[in-house]
């Protein structure tokens, strides 16, 4: 005789399905070839101005039709980032364009953008596809830091990974505790 689903089991499944779910969208999300390479919040003064950019673009696009990758960098504002997210209205953007194994070095002085204001702080998001770059780094103004680009051979593939890995582990547990 089969035993009836009970509600904890019923449940056990959706939880498990809507996990995968987003797991799934996630992964297809990230495919798209642009992800967040660097998030930062940045602030400029007179005396720190340029903000320096460097992207370094991996030494193989995997792609032989691909000749020069491009970079985009956006400005927000922070507060209106918050509130936002890259829906808030961009204060300025620009992009970074290179081929295999170059090393591109950009400043960004502010005071040659009327848009971009001294003492304010914004939020510098650099997107760009992460199997062409490998790293970004940025340097000036009040913050600087290093971000390494690049990850998973697939875009958002550690993520599908990770979630199938968790769907699993709590199948089995719901499995051993005999609901």
């Amino acid at each position: 005789m089969r035993p009836t689903p009970t509600a904890g089991r019923v449940l056990s499944l959706a939880v498990i399905v809507a996990v995968l779910g987003a797991g799934l969208l996630v992964g297809l999300g990230a495919a798209d070839g642009l992800e967040e390479l660097m998030n930062e919040t940045v602030e400029v003064d007179s005396e720190t101005d340029p903000l320096t950019l460097a992207v370094e673009f991996s030494d193989d696009f995997n792609d032989s039709e691909t000749d020069v990758a491009t970079v985009e960098a956006t400005f927000y504002n922070e507060t209106e980032f918050n509130e936002s997210g890259t829906n808030a209205t961009a204060a300025n953007s620009f992009t970074v364009d290179g081929q295999e194994t170059e090393r591109i070095v950009e400043d960004v002085y502010f005071e040659d953008y009327p848009e971009l204001e001294y003492d304010t702080e914004y939020r510098l998001v650099v997107e760009g596809d992460e199997e062409q770059v490998d790293t970004v780094e940025l340097e000036g103004g009040l913050i600087g830091g290093v971000i390494v680009g690049g990850g998973d051979a697939q875009p958002g593939f550690g993520v599908g990974v990770a979630v199938l890995a968790l769907a699993v582990a709590g199948a089995a547990a719901r499995v051993r505790g005999g609901e």
